[in-house]
């Protein structure tokens, strides 16, 4: 297993403890290198490390912008969509005064939202795969990144409301996977950092 570390979308290499390999972006040059200082993450599954040598770079933009879509993005996608059928369950069985949460029709909206964001997510993910090599890459890959940070933020913090106080326990995998959307919404450049990139593009297309 290799990692690598690229400023300014992923200054910390992820597992460097546990890879065979580590790498830093340095200009345009990919050099091998080691761990050093772990750094905390909100989500405790991810251990981030510094990586020597690692420097600005706007080089290997493909690779950069293939990183970002399968090891973001299309992550997000899948933590919101576990989210959204852990509530869905939930709410189905959970009674309160007598009554299935999830039969008031105010949850159903809220659930139905998710839904709409995540189904819209999903083809500007599977859309700039297509595109992943070609001259509207960057744009389109940050596109569908900006989606999957709202859509999975949007899936945490219904399912955080819906499941009440109960999705901070242990007895739930809810916190996990919320930690996890927070640590991916970060991950390789987070919603400024590809606001600015799409309208860098736009404004080059122009």
């Amino acid at each position: 297993m290799a990692t690598v570390a690229v400023a300014p979308v992923t200054p910390l290499a992820l597992d460097a403890d546990a890879a065979t390999a580590v790498y830093a972006v340095s200009g345009d040059a990919i050099i091998k290198s080691e761990a050093g200082a772990q750094h905390a993450s909100v989500d405790i599954t991810r251990h981030l490390f510094e990586v020597a040598g690692v420097d600005q770079s706007d080089a290997f933009t493909d690779a950069t912008n293939m990183a970002i879509l399968a090891c973001s993005a299309a992550e997000l996608l899948g933590a919101g969509e576990r989210l959204l059928t852990d509530t869905v369950a939930y709410v189905s069985q959970r009674k309160q005064y007598g009554r299935i949460i999830g039969s008031y029709q105010a949850l159903k909206h809220q659930l139905a939202d998710v839904r709409i964001a995540l189904d819209f997510a999903r083809p500007l993910i599977q859309g700039a795969s297509l595109t992943i090599e070609g001259p509207t890459a960057s744009r389109d890959v940050s596109a569908a990144k900006l989606a999957a940070n709202e859509a999975a933020y949007l899936a945490s913090r219904v399912g955080l409301q819906l499941h009440g106080a109960i999705g901070y326990t242990r007895e739930f995998d809810l916190g996990l996977w919320i930690n996890r959307v927070r640590a991916l919404t970060a991950a390789w450049g987070d919603s400024n950092y590809h606001q600015a990139r799409i309208a860098t593009a736009l404004l080059e297309a122009s």
